[in-house]
């Protein structure tokens, strides 16, 4: 199976906004889930503290990994990352293979630290962020509640010094 990985282009929307439905029907708890339309996401290709990239498969979107860069002109240097895997392609690295890809681009682009917030009940992706080298700093008690189980769960702070 062979997967690209690649940064997003206007033309991958529709593929792109058809994975997110496939993401939002199995009530995922990413916040890719919140972009409401296909125009949302046409604007995050004009937006300049977006990092987009995309793993596909046989001209299917598997992956998305956006970046946020810090607005202020002293958070620049930083991204908060946010990435989703399509069901039937989870456990086979796509999802670590997708944020290297990205962060080796964002590291040429000034980018120095990378961050990513996720759930403490989302072993696979705790799993994932560490065997990519990201190093826990903290977390936020009982930030979300999660639907499925009925609980607040603590949102895990991890980052990464991007270093050459």
């Amino acid at each position: 199976m062979d997967i690209v990985y690649r940064p997003m282009h206007l033309s991958d929307v529709d593929g792109v906004w058809k994975f997110l439905e496939t993401i939002k029907m199995e009530n995922s708890q990413v916040s890719l889930v919140e972009i409401p339309d296909k125009e949302e996401l046409k604007t995050w290709l004009e937006n300049e503290s977006l990092f987009l990239y995309i793993a596909e498969c046989m001209d299917q979107i598997v992956g998305l990994l956006r970046a946020t860069r810090g607005s202020e002109a002293y958070k620049r240097h930083s991204v908060i990352l946010s990435i989703a895997t399509h069901p039937e392609f989870r456990n086979q690295g796509i999802a670590k293979e997708l944020t290297n890809t990205g962060l080796e681009d964002m590291k040429k682009d000034g980018i120095t630290i990378a961050r990513a917030y996720i759930y403490s009940d989302n072993i696979f992706s705790i799993n994932t962020i560490l065997r990519l080298g990201f190093t826990f700093g903290g977390s936020v008690l009982m930030h979300h509640f999660n639907d499925k189980s009925k609980q607040y769960v603590d949102d895990l702070i991890f980052h990464k010094i991007l270093k050459d």
